[in-house]
């Protein structure tokens, strides 16, 4: 009899600590763009080898006919869509995981001895806690805790002086899709004619600007494609 009673209340006495706030962890922000450079440099990566591939079928007595050229660059597109559905479906999984913890901040314990509690708010240009609560910092935000139950009562606006360090990393931006694919003519309406009206430099030789997709990037004469992104267009 002695034991279930020990268990029992061990189970009474932890149970509160279920539902307290757990401390943070580090976030590592460096890490966060490596990762966004590995993902760029991997697409990035998948354009050179397209353009190269395109290019050296398109030399003379390459063997490669235009039905295999077409093809080459379908299989490359299909790569490339295929991996950006991947990262945006990472992407919006990691939007609904940090919108169900902000909802879950609601009715949160802090105890008053944890050190997410505030005990500087002027060092944070906050105003003096309402009687009864005191401030608190938990998943990047501030929040107001009730003393006498120890549970988070409401979640502060977002201001522009909030610290930004232990803001959990929210989703990454989708990799820049690349250079355009299409052929670009030099007699295309999408040549740029006077790049100096854009406040362009002249164009290496064997080159033309063009305006494609809301961007300005560089075509190679010799096989029409575009080979650099100059900026927004």
């Amino acid at each position: 009899m002695v034991r279930p009673i020990i268990i029992a209340s061990v189970m009474v006495f932890a149970a509160p600590a279920l539902a307290q706030v757990s401390e943070p962890l580090p976030r590592f922000e460096a890490l966060e763009q490596q990762q966004q450079m590995a993902e760029q440099r991997e697409f990035d990566n998948l354009e050179a080898n397209r353009q190269r591939d395109l290019t050296r079928s398109a030399l003379p007595n390459s063997g490669v006919s235009e039905a295999e050229r077409a093809l080459r660059g379908l299989q490359y597109d299909r790569a490339r869509e295929q991996r950006l559905l991947e990262l945006d479906r990472d992407r919006q999984r990691i939007q609904r995981e940090r919108g169900l913890a902000s909802a879950a901040l609601l009715n949160a314990r802090v105890p008053p001895n944890s050190s997410l509690v505030v005990t500087d708010p002027e060092r944070y240009i906050l105003p003096p806690a309402p009687p009864g609560k005191y401030y608190a910092r938990v998943e990047g935000r501030f929040v107001l805790v009730d003393e006498t139950s120890q549970l988070v009562t409401s979640i502060l606006p977002i201001q522009p002086t909030d610290p930004t360090a232990d803001v959990p990393a929210g989703p990454r931006s989708l990799p820049d899709n690349g250079l355009p694919l299409r052929r670009i003519s030099p007699t295309s309406a999408s040549v740029v004619r006077d790049f100096r009206a854009l406040s362009l430099p002249a164009p290496p030789s064997g080159q033309y600007y063009a305006t494609i997709g809301g961007q300005i990037v560089l075509v190679d004469s010799r096989t029409e494609l575009a080979v650099k992104v100059i900026g927004p267009g």
